[in-house]
């Protein structure tokens, strides 16, 4: 049975529509150690900028996943740079000692391990993987 044009043509678009509004939305989670912590996108932006370098009592470590399109458009709303601008703009502030270097994961779920075992560590992350870490902003 042959399928009309029509049917092949919004089918497909239905079902990327279902898929956009069912994304969850990119959020900075935390470590545990952060609960009860919630960043503005002023606060939010200083952190990821490394111009607020704890949040509480524990010192941040930035988590950046080679890719994903959680991070790269939280870090195009509230920093206004792309993922490799964002750490172009880390590479040259740690070469001239004004921080340190954001730990590197390959994947959402590495990010995710790595926020789980590391005290103040924070990750751009699809919300909907948060799981036990703190939500500290979207």
């Amino acid at each position: 049975m042959k399928m009309p044009f029509k049917s092949l043509v919004i089918t497909p678009m239905f079902l990327l529509a279902t898929a956009c509004l069912l994304r969850a939305e990119p959020a900075l989670l935390g470590n545990k150690g952060l609960a009860g912590q919630t960043l503005d996108a002023d606060a939010i932006k200083a952190v990821l900028l490394g111009k607020k370098a704890t949040v509480g009592d524990a010192r941040v470590i930035i988590v950046i996943i080679k890719g994903g399109d959680a991070q790269e458009a939280f870090l195009k709303d509230h920093v206004g740079m792309t993922t490799d601008q964002f750490n172009t703009y880390w590479r040259r502030l740690y070469m001239t000692g004004g921080g340190s270097a954001p730990k590197n994961a390959d994947s959402e779920d590495e990010a995710l391990k790595i926020v789980t075992d590391t005290p103040g560590a924070v990750a751009v992350i699809d919300s909907a993987k948060a799981g036990g870490l703190t939500v500290l902003g979207k």
